[in-house]
């Protein structure tokens, strides 16, 4: 057997630390120019692309390179594992994180970084020596910010604005925050939110391609948008049919949320053997829906937040019993897609149960009920609700919701309708 001489096994060792020097310093200085968060960090993977390669899959154009996500709208295809989890700064990087959101009135969110193992207090402390300013990092009792405000061509330091959002205005964000529940891992964020357009991309996110830049979409009213004659054909059940020409309720809820718990207000219009309905919150935000008895949702819109789109049942399985008999079951399966659909768009899907239960006055609902509800147990799978089926008035009415972490208890203080 031929052995490698003194010589070379030397010259291998004198090598290796100095090529793990060589790419300690690589992904330092990258992560350096991440905390700009700018184009800079995507010009720095560039640079120093064979030690990013070892860790995740590259995508270079120009003088930029990036990690590459399956999709920036849903989780986990909004993240890429590093392989080897190497430590950067003293800091144990996990994965890689892109994700984007349009939030309409809001504004559009981009955000980039990494999970990082830690907490947050610990890793904000090895981060703070990579920023330029490393003051500007604000501890604002649970993460960390650096907040700056698009102001002609400048950015300029602001003060953070939890809770706010940036609506017209463009804010750039470096945050640290928990991730997860267990206190064992932090992301560290770059933010740029609000009223961000296809230039301004094009200067700070060379990764995000044009077709992906936040389209300037007219409102699209929900009666522009048909459902599909497929899914109408499922709705063939007698029972569910509305016995009203107009309804209208008011409801308080009891979550111990005062934002929560203001009153509102539902508007049902009879629309052949379907109801429209409008849930009005407030001033400024209501909801549309197009339902059968105000429980299958065919499609809907939300006014005065999101981005203007209707969200479309575009298939639907339907099973209802021929009768209230107690222990018969309601059933849907339905797929809703967003209209006009956007790239990073994945269907929903959404399946529910309702068990038929006793029957009892229906003014137990509300006073001026005449006739008997029908009590259904629903479940929906992240939460569960008691509704009842009022009878006379064919409309599905919610008493009770749980999820995980909240309860909401219904009542109903003011019913009008028009036969």
């Amino acid at each position: 057997m031929n052995l490698p001489s003194p010589a070379l096994l030397l010259a291998a060792a004198l090598f290796m630390p100095s090529t793990a020097h060589a790419n300690d310093a690589a992904l330092t200085d990258s992560l350096k120019a991440f905390t700009r968060c700018d184009a800079s960090f995507f010009t720095s993977l560039n640079a120093h692309r064979e030690a990013w390669q070892a860790l995740a899959p590259l995508k270079q154009e120009k003088d930029a390179a990036w990690m590459t996500v399956k999709n920036r709208g849903a989780s986990p295809d909004n993240s890429v594992a590093l392989r080897g989890t190497p430590t950067v700064a003293g800091m144990k990087l996990l994965s890689y994180v892109d994700e984007s959101s349009d939030l309409g009135q809001l504004g559009q969110y981009y955000y980039w970084g990494f999970i990082v193992e830690g907490g947050v207090d610990d890793v904000a402390k090895k981060l703070a020596p990579l920023l330029e300013q490393p003051g500007q990092l604000n501890d604002l009792g649970g993460n960390y910010v650096r907040s700056e405000l698009k102001v002609g061509d400048q950015w300029q330091l602001i003060k953070p604005q939890p809770g706010t959002a940036p609506g017209k205005r463009v804010e750039r964000v470096l945050l640290v925050e928990p991730e997860g529940k267990t206190g064992t891992r932090s992301r560290v964020n770059c933010s740029l939110q609000g009223a961000v357009d296809g230039p301004m991309l094009a200067r700070l996110r060379p990764d995000i391609a044009p077709s992906d830049y936040p389209a300037t979409h007219p409102d699209t009213g929900i009666d522009t948008v048909a459902v599909p004659q497929a899914v109408l054909q499922r709705l063939d059940s007698p029972l569910l049919k509305p016995k009203f020409k107009t309804l209208k309720v008011t409801f308080a809820t009891r979550t111990g949320n005062p934002i929560k718990d203001r009153p509102v207000t539902v508007e049902y219009t009879a629309d052949g053997d379907l109801l429209k309905k409008n849930e009005i919150y407030s001033d400024t935000f209501h909801v549309e829906r197009l339902t059968q008895a105000g429980w299958i949702q065919l499609k809907s819109k939300m006014n005065g937040i999101g981005d203007g789109r209707v969200l479309l049942t575009r298939e639907l399985e339907v099973k209802v019993p021929g009768s209230w008999t107690p222990g018969q079951v309601l059933s849907t399966r339905s797929v809703m897609e967003e209209v006009p659909a956007k790239s990073t768009d994945k269907p929903m899907k959404l399946e529910a149960t309702c068990t038929v239960g006793k029957r009892f006055p229906a003014s137990q609902v509300f006073a001026s009920l005449a006739g008997d509800a029908i009590a259904l147990d629903c479940d929906q799978g992240t939460s569960k609700n008691a509704s009842a089926f009022i009878e006379d008035l064919g409309v599905v009415l919610t008493l009770e919701s749980t999820s995980q972490s909240s309860k909401s208890v219904y009542t109903f203080t003011d019913v009008a309708v028009v036969r």
